[in-house]
């Protein structure tokens, strides 16, 4: 019988998106509870402990308390829809209070739902204000998902599938300043960037780069729009994180945790003369919902929480620990980590490949404690906690990290990364007619997928196979072929398996024994992300096959596929 978890997952790919539905189940994500501070519960009854963020969404934590509040209120009002004719109180204190923290510097907000609707509409206003058609963006930069986002990035990938993008583009990699020289020209409306690269693995800006970048804008007559989604509210050590660098944007956009994780919220904030264009040409931009009381009530309850006294130096001193816990981490572990960095509380972990990374975190989950990639970096950990993180359960988190790099890098050198395929072959005491008669009836037995290794089959179809996906239990249809000389275990091509198959094949070793090859291939069907979910599946297929080939492996003798004795 399917667990609740399964059905979820099952439907979520059925309806909503079959690849990250896939992923979940596969690293072994359970179904969301309840959230507070730091912790979500599942299904289970357990809590885990959430060392990122989730993008910046959940900066604040789960269920603040303060916001909270602020939604009982709001609800309580009976003010929770817009005329979009009358004057609303809470939007137009909302953006006075955005003017009021930016020193005046960008006076204009224009309040969105998502990101990538406020980087639009930062880029209509650029084009608007300067005449120009042209953008600059950086090198595996992320701005959302849009087309005009999209199109921002001009990754390959996305390319493929949605070509052509939208014209008057131009990507250089991020902290060249020469490469930007040579692109911002006479037709450049503005250079886009994020203060910190988020997705493209957490890269800080060298040394005096947006100094310099401002500096070329201005006298290049092109706008600077930076983008602090995930940078800003604390995050990186300042209010927002531009005032770490001593510039201040023509364009600036804000979102994700600006609605405290519950609502959704964004704005762009501008300069006077930016805002012009909306004065010339009003009806040009637009949002239903945009800036609705609810939302605006839990923006305006954000500002207040993260301009509170101490809360930026609480972010400064928790992100030192992060900072000399991670560096310490890099030094310890140099066979599995290639580079830290970060600012802040906004940090990246890089491991060589990203199937050591999905071993890790596949890891982490195991014992509770949340964490994820970067989008264009698989290979990056994020290490980014709510900001609201208590000290201790910081460093219990961190702790976690710290035991499971350990475990993957004993003293005898690093745990190996099993991917797909995975081929073991080993010596038995066992006759080729024996293991014929064992496997017969119990096909399953060195079967490192099933949950119950010892069950009989009595068809060639198991139609509710018991199986185990990392950790978890799940179950889908088995197909069974037993020979003289081998068994053949394929699971039905589903929602969870592109490809699954185990093969059992043994031989006489001429003195009265056999020779034994376990043959396991998957694939999820989840493309580019296979490694990262085949470094966590492989890391749990491995030890569990130790354990079923242990009963039957000689004493001395044994051989592994991979040189392994």
């Amino acid at each position: 019988m399917r667990s609740h978890r399964q059905r979820l997952a099952e439907a979520k790919a059925a309806h909503n998106h079959p690849t990250y539905a896939t992923m979940s189940f596969v690293m072994g994500c359970g179904v969301q509870g309840e959230g507070t501070e730091s912790f979500v519960a599942d299904e289970e009854g357990g809590r885990l402990l959430a060392l990122f963020d989730q993008y910046g969404n959940q900066s604040f934590g789960y269920s603040h308390p303060r916001l909270v509040r602020a939604v009982e209120e709001q609800l309580a009002s009976g003010r929770l829809n817009s005329t979009k004719i009358m004057f609303e109180e809470g939007q137009i204190r909302l953006t006075a209070r955005l003017a009021e923290l930016t020193e005046g510097r960008l006076p204009y907000a224009y309040l969105a739902n998502g990101g990538g609707e406020s980087i639009d509409n930062a880029l209509k206003l650029a084009r608007a204000a300067t005449g120009r058609p042209g953008f600059v963006t950086a090198v595996d930069c992320f701005h959302g998902k849009t087309f005009a986002t999209l199109s921002a990035s001009g990754r390959p990938e996305h390319a493929a599938v949605f070509r052509p993008f939208m014209p008057g583009f131009q990507q250089v990699p991020f902290g060249d300043l020469d490469a930007l020289d040579r692109a911002v020209g006479a037709d450049t409306a503005a250079v886009l960037l994020e203060p910190v690269q988020a997705e493209a693995g957490v890269v800080p800006p060298p040394e005096g780069y947006l100094a310099e970048v401002r500096r070329l804008c201005d006298e290049r007559g092109a706008l600077l729009i930076l983008d602090e989604m995930q940078t800003a509210f604390g995050r990186c050590g300042a209010l927002f994180a531009h005032r770490l660098f001593g510039v201040s944007p023509d364009l600036m956009c804000i979102g994700k945790a600006f609605g405290g994780g519950i609502v959704p919220i964004s704005a762009v904030l501008g300069t006077a003369r930016v805002w012009e264009s909306l004065r010339d040409q009003p009806s040009t931009f637009g949002s239903s919902l945009g800036g609705n009381p609810l939302a605006c009530r839990v923006g305006l309850e954000v500002l207040e929480i993260a301009t509170a006294d101490g809360f930026v130096e609480s972010v400064v001193a928790k992100g030192a620990l992060i900072e000399e816990r991670l560096a310490a981490l890099v030094a310890r572990h140099p066979r599995l980590l290639s580079a830290h960095r970060g600012l802040g509380m906004m940090h990246g972990l890089e491991f060589h490949d990203e199937s050591l990374g999905g071993m890790v975190l596949g890891e982490l989950l195991h014992r509770r404690v949340t964490s994820t990639y970067s989008l264009y970096n698989n290979r990056v950990l994020r290490v980014q906690p709510p900001m609201v993180i208590s000290t201790d359960d910081l460093l219990a988190g961190l702790t976690v990290l710290d035991e499971v790099l350990d475990t993957l890098d004993g003293a005898a050198g690093p745990v190996p990364v099993r991917l797909s395929p995975m081929k073991r072959t080993v010596g038995v005491a066992l006759s080729p007619d024996e293991l014929a008669t064992l496997l017969r009836a119990r096909p399953h037995l060195l079967d490192p997928f099933a949950a119950d290794p010892e069950a009989t089959a009595g068809a060639t179809v198991e139609p509710d196979f018991a199986g185990m996906v990392g950790f978890r239990p799940a179950r889908w249809t088995e197909q069974v072929e037993v020979g003289p000389d081998g068994v053949v275990l394929r699971a039905e091509p589903d929602w969870l398996w592109h490809r699954l198959e185990r093969s059992v094949r043994w031989r006489s070793d001429g003195a009265g024994g056999s020779t034994l090859t376990v043959r396991l291939e998957w694939d999820a069907g989840t493309g580019p992300y296979e490694p990262m979910l085949g470094g966590h599946l492989g890391r749990v297929l491995d030890d569990r096959l130790d354990l079923l080939l242990a009963r039957l492996r000689q004493p001395a003798g044994a051989i592994d596929a991979r040189g392994r004795s």
